[in-house]
């Protein structure tokens, strides 16, 4: 097809073995529409046997078409088109809809977004909604992680396209530096030789040189004007959880039609069982949810119904509890009846939930009267390295649900463990911490992670954040109180009887996270004890 702008863009076509027309699936991706991405969300083979039309395009500048690939730039204009290509052709009924992941699944809120007609459903997996908060940057502090990795990977696939051979070469072998430490040379997630051969990147160097580009790749901004329903597939472990969350909601209390699913899943796997070091069971794979359902049925009968205008069977929400290991549909996100309670943190590494009437029917010693204060260091040279998470980085730095041990043995992470649990605890929802600091520099990074603590003494991560604080006074030799929030994310589990929560507060989780200043040190305090200091769970009452 041709774009508005004379562009010619390319696309494999995947059609029944007949003359009739059929509704149309079109993805549209930057990662060549040969590559098994294409099937990760949907059986294609699956779909054209069930009456489907498959179209795969390579986006503006990428694989076999033409024009110069700017990330997120000319989705919004090119996806318009081709949608309306698609429609207008003689395969088609004139019923499009879309689906895909990251990159393409924002290449669907765009399309969305243009009014292009005949777009009558979407299905954006794992996708931010705000690029602020997961996709450039999280709680002010930059993905070095995701941008470095993806700028390198995207780098080197357009220094081929460029026929610049040697260079890419040195992209793959910049990839494997990644392992040992390279991470180190680039600041704030800036790729200066990339950025003199003019080689684009995910977006944050465009984005700090001028802020209104961000609106290229932000879906947040326009979500109240697209009223198709949408599909949304998140992973409880997956670098954009919160944004899929967030878009589902909108669209809620907007009264349009949608789905969602969050199964125990990183970012742009195939959707097995093993996340991490952790096996949820076999009904946990996208391939066998529940022993009764895959991704690819869900996305075609949700496609179903909507294309034919039908409501829709399935109930709203379909979560996957972590710890119960089992399905369970819900009606809306976020649950309705979880009931915020505190974890407060206090002095000698402990901690305790308290209910939401104050009673804390463990630990009640935990608070002194008067704040107990614990010392967190910083040392730009040795930072606390990332050990699985929301993460999406080099293999050196696996992503998912790992075991935190060596990262509480630290002397620069404060580590707070609660007693074993006498029953079970849900928590379901999003999490926060709120902090009572004196931060020990102008600028400081506050990273807060929760564990599920199991008897053999494993600790696995469940959600973390960061939230990066810069003093309005300059006095760093005096830092005066302050409450730090940083969000969580969200999460999934019942802990069992005879587990444990566990809280980490550190200053950095690097590479994931750039550092707050490139060198030097620093000492901060948090301040424990007497309701100071506190993470916020939403725990669901356990059933009648």
């Amino acid at each position: 097809m041709t774009t508005r702008d004379g562009v010619v863009l390319r696309a494999d076509i995947h059609r029944p073995d007949d003359a009739e027309r059929h509704p149309a699936l079109l993805v549209r991706l930057p990662y060549d529409k040969s590559s098994p991405y294409t099937s990760v969300y949907l059986d294609i083979r699956t779909a054209v046997s069930r009456g489907y039309v498959v179209v795969v395009q390579d986006v503006r500048g990428r694989g076999t078409s033409e024009g110069e690939w700017v990330p997120w730039k000319h989705e919004t204009e090119d996806g318009f088109d081709a949608v309306g290509w698609v429609a207008g052709q003689d395969f088609c009924d004139g019923r499009v809809a879309m689906y895909g992941g990251s990159y393409f699944g924002n290449t669907q809120w765009r399309a969305a977004a243009s009014g292009a007609p005949g777009l009558r459903a979407i299905a954006p997996g794992m996708t931010w909604s705000n690029p602020l908060d997961g996709a450039l940057r999280r709680g002010g502090v930059p993905e070095h992680g995701l941008n470095v990795l993806w700028s390198l990977s995207t780098g080197m696939s357009e220094l081929m396209r460029r026929g610049k051979a040697a260079e890419a070469m040195e992209a793959v072998r910049r990839i494997d530096g990644l392992a040992r430490g390279e991470y180190l040379s680039y600041p704030a997630g800036r790729i200066p030789w990339l950025e003199e051969l003019g080689v684009p990147d995910i977006g944050l160097r465009r984005a700090d040189a001028d802020p209104k580009t961000v609106a290229e790749l932000d879906v947040v901004s326009v979500l109240d004007d697209i009223r198709i329903p949408a599909l949304h597939v998140g992973g409880w472990y997956d670098v954009f959880l919160q944004g899929t969350l967030d878009n589902f909601a909108r669209q809620r209390e907007l009264g349009v039609a949608g789905h969602l699913i969050v199964g125990p899943w990183t970012h742009g796997t195939d959707f097995s069982s093993q996340t991490g070091e952790v096996n949820f069971g076999l009904a946990a794979g996208g391939q066998s949810m529940g022993l009764t359902s895959s991704l690819t049925a869900e996305h075609l009968d949700f496609f179903d119904a909507v294309l034919d205008d039908r409501p829709l069977d399935q109930a709203p929400v379909r979560l996957f509890v972590m710890g119960r290991n089992e399905w369970r549909d819900e009606e809306s996100w976020p649950l309705a009846r979880a009931v915020t309670t505190r974890l407060e943190l206090g002095a000698a590494e402990r901690a305790a939930l308290r209910s939401p009437h104050g009673e804390s029917p463990a630990d009640e010693d935990l608070d002194s009267g008067s704040p107990a204060v614990a010392a967190l260091t910083f040392e730009a040279s040795e930072p606390v390295q990332t050990v699985g998470g929301c993460i999406a980085m080099h293999e050196k730095f696996p992503w998912g649900a790992w075991d935190q041990r060596d990262v509480e043995c630290r002397d620069d992470v404060l580590v707070f463990t609660t007693d074993p649990l006498d029953e079970p605890l849900e928590i379901t929802g999003r999490v926060r911490a709120h902090l009572r600091v004196r931060p020990g520099a102008t600028v400081s990074d506050w990273v807060v992670r929760v564990c599920d603590v199991r008897p053999d003494g494993k600790s696995i991560n469940l959600v973390d954040g960061v939230s990066r604080v810069e003093s309005t006074d300059g006095q760093a030799d005096a830092p005066r109180e302050r409450t730090v929030t940083v969000d969580l994310w969200s999460t999934s589990i019942e802990l069992a009887a005879g587990h444990r929560l566990r809280v980490h507060v550190a200053h950095s989780n690097f590479p994931r996270w750039g550092l707050s200043q490139p060198d030097g040190s620093f000492v901060s305090d948090v301040l424990l004890g007497a309701g100071d200091s506190w993470i916020e769970l939403p725990v669901i009452p356990p059933s009648v």
